[in-house]
């Protein structure tokens, strides 16, 4: 009996040497344990994930105003620097099929930028400035790089909300996220 208590007290004594020397080792897994997520951690892990995998993951994240619901866990927003969230009217553009632009076929935008399906959005840049990164739920993160007039008149929320286009290569593609996702959606613009 003796011995079985001297081993657990031995092995006890082990491990609380080990966390109060800070043994970097040790260290380092309890801080993995104890590290909460931030909304900049999901901004590097999207941006660390193929396509299709982003896809896939964009398909359960949720915005809210306090923080963003990112693989089913709540990551609560910091501070007010995180983002600023907005609820926003999706609408769809192309570069190959009837319908769209000179610059939207040669997939270039109205700032210069290659536009890239899975990446680009068309914003008001009064409203959401240049180059900024956005989380959009089913799309993933994307930057604002392009504009356009019925994006800028809110066209298509009758006026009363902002609208972000999101960019795709084919019109078939795009109609067909546009007839299978909300349209209206509530969206992070990181800081």
């Amino acid at each position: 009996m003796k011995t079985k208590n001297t081993k657990t007290n031995k092995l006890l004594l082990i491990l609380v040497g080990l966390i109060l020397t800070a043994n970097p080792i040790s260290m380092s897994a309890f801080q993995r344990i104890e590290k909460k997520l931030t909304v900049n951690d999901v901004k590097k892990e999207l941006k660390s994930l193929s396509s299709g995998k982003e896809r896939e993951v964009a398909k359960n994240i949720e915005v809210k105003k306090d923080g963003i619901k990112y693989n089913g866990t709540f990551i609560p927003k910091t501070d007010s620097s995180d983002y600023k969230m907005l609820t926003v009217r999706l609408t769809v553009y192309w570069a190959r099929g009837s319908g769209t632009d000179a610059d939207s076929c040669k997939m270039r935008s109205s700032t210069g930028h290659t536009l890239k399906q899975g990446d680009s959005i068309a914003v008001d840049p009064r409203i959401i400035p240049y180059n900024k990164e956005v989380i959009i739920p089913n799309v993933g993160l994307v930057k604002a790089v392009d504009t356009g007039s019925a994006v800028i008149g809110r066209v298509a929320s009758g006026g009363k909300m902002p609208v972000i286009d999101v960019f795709f290569v084919n019109k078939s593609d795009a109609i067909d996220f546009a007839d299978s996702h909300p349209k209206i959606v509530k969206v992070a613009v990181l800081n």
